[in-house]
């Protein structure tokens, strides 16, 4: 039987779902375009490994190209007979697996390794325990003497600058070893699988999602002829009601009993089946009666790096670098609109809060979507700079918003169950409200623009791109929130 190369990665696919990984390497023309957050998430973990390489001193990396695994497995074989004790992505392959390991450790040249996995996560999960095992049988395998395995995750109570404590070190050798003792089985399954000339018969399940959006998932759904929408669109219905509906067979809202289901789930059913758009005008007027003019329509966008680079700021604290305002004094009056974008290296906290409270009227509800995030940016602010802070909380304490609004009291089928302004906006409004075809259409589309405006690896002309993207993505998240407070005024 022939052995297919298997990765740490593949093997993690592997575990999750057997056709996924059977797809992944005989089909992998299934799998879907690398999305801008996952793309993000690579980023940032390539961030955080190499901050992890710089807290040991006198390591070698391997840096031979990914493509070329015999010099990737000479040059670790060269680093372990040269006596390194700190070995960066060194490079194993055992019975048809094959690893780099993140760090390769040992206090002497007399003494056992151990295998270090670095994780951007603040805790450790199960998928790393299976990584560290995979990594302790290859290593071990391949010859060498490994006494204990560790993870090094990010300590989300280091705060900057004091950065000695970013890391946290777990060891997770007693779990490992469990997943150790089945992981030859495990293993050769896989191979006898991945030598079938058929795609395995796996039913879709949790498993799609579980621990991670599996990169077929479109592909197996597709393949299942599920209604759009069906249980799986259904607001806040539990992912283990829907599973247990599914394998009831029970899939279109056609054969629901809506009776069963809360409020705003009912209401989203009964609109998708009669393909009706329901609207409660008088409930709609009567939360709306209670906001103030002049409206203020609000927006950050924010950056959370799993490396703080700024005073006081935590590993993934949201830091705001931009808003978009859109002011409206009296009803029917023209909407003005007030913009702010960080654009040095500096810590942009500072300016932002000064520009907003200085952007904003003193008085009126300022209108936020899903307002939890912005209160919690305005909260942080105010913590920071105590001689903003009346202004900032003041801000806060206005937060008015519409999400509720259209949550309780109106529903359309193209809303698709879901109550984000990006669904919600194309529905009421029309396609011209729409994301699509934006140079920037969302957040972490933001997050990523941000930091390429703030590198050193596009042009001048890019940069300017950049800026206009980020400026009109935001604008257009406040304009479009004017927008469908208008339409609910009209209701």
């Amino acid at each position: 039987m022939k052995l297919h190369r298997l990765s740490k990665s593949k093997i993690q696919r592997g575990l999750q779902c057997q056709k996924a990984l059977y797809l992944e390497t005989h089909h992998p023309e299934f799998k879907a375009v690398t999305s801008v957050e996952t793309q993000l998430i690579f980023d940032q973990g390539h961030a955080v490994g190499s901050e992890a390489r710089k807290r040991l001193s006198g390591g070698v990396l391997i840096d031979a190209p990914s493509t070329d695994l015999s010099a990737a497995l000479g040059q670790t074989q060269a680093a372990i007979e040269a006596g390194a004790l700190q070995i960066f992505e060194a490079t194993f392959e055992y019975s048809g697996v094959l690893v780099q390991v993140d760090i390769l450790s040992r206090a002497s040249v007399s003494a056992n390794w151990e295998v270090i996995e670095v994780k951007s996560a603040t805790q450790v999960k199960e998928s790393h325990i299976s990584d560290v095992a995979t990594q302790l049988w290859v290593v071990r395998g391949a010859g060498l003497k490994v006494k204990s395995g560790s993870i090094l995750h990010i300590n989300n109570l280091c705060v900057y600058p004091q950065l000695e404590d970013l890391f946290k070190r777990v060891d997770v050798t007693e779990d490992a070893e469990k997943w150790v003792k089945t992981i030859s089985v495990t293993f050769s399954k896989f191979q006898k699988m991945l030598a079938q000339p058929d795609v395995p018969d796996i039913e879709i399940g949790p498993h799609c999602n579980a621990p991670h959006k599996c990169d077929f998932i479109d592909h197996c759904w597709s393949a299942k002829k599920i209604p759009t929408p069906s249980i799986f669109d259904i607001p806040n219905l539990a992912s283990k009601i829907k599973w247990e509906l599914y394998q009831k067979k029970i899939i279109a809202l056609a054969d629901l009993d809506p009776s069963s289901f809360t409020p705003t789930q009912q209401r989203m059913i009964d609109c998708s089946v009669q393909k009706k758009r329901f609207v409660d005008a008088k409930a709609v007027q009567d939360a709306l009666s209670e906001w103030v003019y002049p409206l203020s329509f609000l927006d950050f966008e924010t950056i959370n790096s799993a490396i703080p680079r700024f005073e006081g700021v935590t590993p993934f604290q949201q830091l705001p670098f931009q808003f978009s305002c859109h002011v409206q004094l009296k009803p029917g009056e023209k909407l003005t609109h007030y913009e702010y974008l960080h654009l040095s290296e500096s810590d942009p906290r500072e300016s932002i809060a000064r520009e907003l409270i200085q952007a904003l009227p003193k008085n009126g509800s300022v209108v936020a979507y899903n307002k939890g995030f912005e209160r919690h940016v305005l909260v942080e602010l105010a913590e920071r700079f105590s001689e903003l802070s009346q202004a900032l909380l003041s801000i806060a304490s206005r937060l008015v918003d519409p999400w509720p609004v259209f949550r309780k009291h109106v529903y359309d089928p193209s809303f698709m169950g879901s109550f984000s302004i990006k669904s919600v906006a194309p529905a009421l409004l029309g396609q011209s409200a729409s994301y699509k075809m934006m140079a920037v259409g969302e957040g972490s589309g933001a997050q990523v623009a941000y930091l390429k405006l703030m590198g050193n690896a596009v042009t001048a002309a890019e940069k300017k791109s950049l800026k206009e993207a980020l400026i009109k993505y935001c604008e257009k998240d406040t304009l479009g929130m004017a927008e469908l407070v208008f339409w609910l005024q009209r209701q």
